[in-house]
């Protein structure tokens, strides 16, 4: 007896999807919010004759400014480079897929908003809490992305090896982002410390395990 055919909806969600134009809007939502987060410096309201020591001051008051811009900046970019990373073991996409992206995407938009409250409120702990539980966020959407795709089998596999550390590094980042939330409960500093030092044990356990293999984008077909 064959198998009884499918409704319309689960048929929907098996149909495979080419991911070009998820790529082309998620670079797009990448570099909108990444240039949005520089609009939280702004010039000092100061006359132009303003003295060169007050003007040093006063842009000296914005260095949490600064620091919030940079620390974004940089994570967005290390989760930008992640995802073209991961696209390209991703083979075909699938409406659920399609979704969780859309998620991750939300999360990356929100990040200029939690950016600027972190920037001007950066010593207070529900900011803290706010801009790690974004960062957390997005790096788990990724992460749950890229598993919902290995048990459909979406990932090529060609490269077993490289395969396994890409998926070592996606799932490890919200591990590295929940000791920074736990730090964050306590500093900003403590959090910012925790992190870091979770990401750089795994990369040397990474190393120690896997000494001579390096993730190479381009050796699995896209």
């Amino acid at each position: 007896m064959g198998n009884p055919p499918l409704s319309a909806r689960k048929l929907i969600h098996t149909i495979l999807l080419s991911k070009g134009r998820m790529e082309a809007l998620s670079d797009g939502i990448f570099a909108i919010a990444m240039t949005l987060l520089v609009l939280e410096l702004r010039v000092p309201d100061l006359p132009k004759s303003v003295g060169t020591s007050e003007l040093l001051q006063r842009i000296g008051e914005e260095t949490p400014v600064f620091f919030s811009f940079l620390v974004s900046f940089l994570y967005c970019g290390l989760l930008w480079v992640m995802h073209h990373l991961a696209m390209h073991f991703v083979r075909h996409l699938q409406v659920a897929l399609v979704w969780l992206n859309l998620l991750f995407l939300m999360a990356i938009a929100v990040m200029p908003f939690s950016c600027g409250v972190l920037g001007h409120f950066i010593r207070n702990r529900a900011a803290q809490e706010l801009y790690f539980g974004n960062t957390l966020a997005a790096a788990t959407l990724l992460a749950l992305l890229w598993l919902v795709a290995k048990h459909r089998k979406l990932i090529n596999e060609d490269d077993l090896q490289a395969s396994l550390l890409m998926g070592q590094r996606l799932i490890f980042l919200p591990v590295a982002l929940v000791a920074a939330m736990v730090g964050a409960y306590f500093s900003f500093q403590a959090g910012s410390y925790a992190m870091v030092f979770a990401m750089l044990a795994f990369r040397i356990w990474q190393r120690r395990w896997h000494p001579n293999q390096v993730v190479n984008p381009s050796s699995p077909s896209s």
